[in-house]
């Protein structure tokens, strides 16, 4: 089992032990109130999707053909990112829990998510190295067929992604659209921090197939998905630990 499914079972377990404080508080007051349904739900449904990610070993299709496609594995990770992602947004869109560990100066998605971010309290060397290394996939060059771009011509994987899996609607809706937006248009990375990448990366799941053609090639892929894997394992360890203490 790799380490980041490991990270990925023991905040899982935290999440079980924070259940449990939360139903002994329900069963002490012998009342369920809104606050403590909201906690109890949205740590059971954390729980539940970090077991499913750290647990998830492979997908059977009906066709061979997808089977046997080399790009099984990467799929499956890409599913395990949502998995990951499902049980955070469990924490992070409920105030009940979220407000435990603190609150947003600004109530958007991504300012919420900034804050288990923060708990989980990462190196400044580990976080400048993530984003070094996913900004240098994102900029790598690459040749998709774009609309009004002629054929062959080279853009960066940034540029790739955003255009062909982005709807257009969606380019301009919201800070981590327009950030993406922009950096694809120039080149220019650096307002491109861990937690936004991290969030456009559930949005290009959402939007589109992000495995073909735009990355590349699988090893490049393969890479960026793990690194953005094994950080949102530390994010759910970070919550998960913050919630023990708080609850």
């Amino acid at each position: 089992m790799t380490q980041t499914r490991s990270k990925l079972l023991t905040a899982r377990k935290t999440y079980s032990l924070c259940a449990a404080r939360v139903e002994a508080q329900i069963k002490s007051s012998n009342r369920l109130t809104p606050s403590l349904s909201e906690r109890i739900v949205g740590i059971g449904v954390a729980c539940e999707w970090t077991r499913r990610a750290a647990e998830l070993e492979a997908i059977t299709f009906i066709g061979n053909h997808l089977n046997k496609s080399p790009w099984t594995p990467s799929f499956i990770e890409m599913m395990r990112y949502g998995f990951a992602w499902f049980g955070i947004n469990a924490i992070y869109t409920r105030d009940e829990l979220l407000h435990l560990i603190g609150t947003p100066t600004r109530d958007t998605e991504l300012e919420r998510f900034k804050i288990l971010f923060a708990a989980a309290a990462l190196p400044g060397a580990v976080v400048l190295a993530r984003e070094s290394s996913l900004r240098s996939i994102l900029a790598e060059q690459t040749t998709p067929r774009l609309p009004g771009v002629a054929t062959g011509t080279t853009v960066t994987t940034l540029r790739a992604v955003n255009e062909e899996y982005v709807p257009m609607n969606l380019k301009i809706k919201g800070s981590v659209a327009q950030a993406l937006s922009t950096a694809a248009a120039t080149g220019h990375f650096g307002n491109l921090d861990l937690p936004t990448l991290l969030y456009s990366f559930r949005n290009w799941s959402v939007h589109g197939n992000v495995l073909h053609g735009s990355f590349g090639g699988r090893p490049k892929f393969s890479l960026y998905v793990e690194q953005l894997l094994e950080t949102l394992a530390d994010i759910h360890l970070g919550a998960a630990n913050a919630l023990l203490v708080l609850l």
